[in-house]
């Protein structure tokens, strides 16, 4: 196993070497507009491959490309805008589907934590 700390879409866009898993916890795929990010994945993962992914469970009705806040960004707004994009299990398969991955498997693993948001996995192959 081989960790690169570069920007995702940078790396994908830039070789030519195939991998037969990609995956992403709580990181690229959550913070990169899918539009962009898996049509690179798919160019970079070898048949048969598979691509897993990992974030939170969104909150309901807040699909999409989501401003982040929290308090380590009050007042700085101006300076830093993040953005994450959150789906459904049903959104994020619908839309893998359409970038041309199949075997789809989408789901929210529920927290423990009672009223707490649980995790969202996914996994999809390349044919």
């Amino acid at each position: 196993m081989t960790f690169v700390e570069v920007e995702a879409c940078a790396y994908l866009a830039d070789g030519t070497r195939q991998f037969d898993a990609i995956y992403s916890t709580w990181g690229a795929v959550w913070f990169t507009d899918p539009d962009e990010l898996f049509p690179l994945v798919r160019q970079r993962l070898a048949p048969g491959g598979t691509f897993a992914f990992s974030h939170r469970e969104p909150v309901a009705g807040q699909y999409g490309a989501q401003r982040i806040g929290g308090r380590w960004l009050e007042g700085r707004e101006g300076e830093l805008t993040v953005r994450r994009w959150q789906y459904s299990a049903e959104q994020w398969s619908d839309i893998l589907k359409r970038h041309g991955f199949t075997d789809v498997r989408a789901r929210v693993w529920p927290n423990r934590e009672v009223g707490a948001l649980g995790t969202l996995i996914v996994t999809a192959r390349l044919s």
